[in-house]
This record gives structure tokens, sequence and C-alpha cells, in this order.
């Protein structure tokens, strides 16, 4: 132990001289950023401007909104889907944070259309759905976890049993 350490350098380890009270991280980092050289160089000193000059944005023209993406259209499938796992939740919904509800929203249209494509495939993983629709509900702030549990069992169940009846339907057919 002796040998390693008489090679290090012990003035590094010795406390800043100047320091009388303890500083917090922003005074750190203020004082880091006052004792950075400054620099007048730019990551694109000596490139060449291009050819054709951008056009200055008007000064009163309005912000372009960003693309409204149409609604997919969505089939009987996805819709049956989601109406089985919003069901019994919509008070719930009602009081999520403005925050939450997109992305639990968001969440749970990706786990309807996993879920609704192996419902048309018939390959129906039933721990598969369990796990996503659980994902899903984690996503609502402090969510109780028996409650978590119950409801991801019951919407399991439920979307086992229209695969069921989609299976029937399709044995029937001529």
């Amino acid at each position: 132990m002796a040998d390693l350490l008489k090679g290090l350098n012990t003035e590094s380890f010795k406390e800043p001289v100047g320091l009388a009270h303890e500083t917090t991280n922003i005074e750190a980092d203020e004082q880091a950023y006052e004792q950075l050289p400054e620099s007048k160089e730019t990551f694109l000193e000596g490139v060449e401007p291009s050819p054709t000059p951008v056009p200055a944005p008007a000064a009163q023209a309005p912000a372009p909104r960003p693309a409204q993406q149409p609604p997919i259209a969505k089939d009987e499938v996805v819709i049956h889907v989601e109406k089985i796992m919003e069901e019994g939740l919509g008070a719930l919904y009602a009081t999520l944070p403005e925050d939450a509800k997109p992305i639990f929203q968001k969440k749970g249209e990706e786990v309807a259309e996993e879920v609704s494509t192996m419902v048309r495939s018939l390959k129906f993983e039933v721990s598969k759905v369990l796990r996503l629709i659980r994902e899903w509900l984690l996503t609502i702030p402090k969510v109780n976890r028996f409650f978590l549990e119950q409801e991801a069992k019951i919407k399991t169940d439920r979307l086992v049993d229209f695969v069921e009846a989609r299976r029937e339907e399709l044995n029937n057919q001529p």
C-alpha cells in the first residue's frame, strides 16, 4: 500500500487556498466560467459562407405551426381494443395533471396498436399483453399498485375474451 502512495502527488489533495467557506454548485460553476479564457474563435472560423444567402424572416410574419399529421384511420379491431382499455378509466383520466395526459394517451395508443396487431394475427401472448397494459397504467402518477394490477388483469381478461370471440367468428366463416 505504501508503494502505491509513493508516486502520488499529495499537493493535489490539499484544500484550495482562499476558500474559507463551502461553495455551492452554482458558485463553483460561476467561478469556473470566469476562469475560462475568452476566445473569439468559433468552430466555423475559416469556413466560406454559403453561396446562396439565407433570406431574413419577415418581421411580422407569424411563426409557422408544425404540420398536423392527419389522424390515422383506425380499423374496428383497434377501436374495440381501445374501448376495452379505457373502460373505467374516464374519471381517473379527468383527474390527471395536464402534463401527464398526453403521455398517458400516447402510451395507451401505442399499447392498443401493438395489442390489436396480436389480435389480428391471432397470436395473442397473454403475458406480453399484461406487461404492456401494466406499463401503460404505470404512466399514471401516484397510482396504487394494487389498483394497477387489478385493472391490468381485468383488461387482459377482457382482451382474451375478445380474441376468443374473434377466433370463433373467423372459424365459422365459410
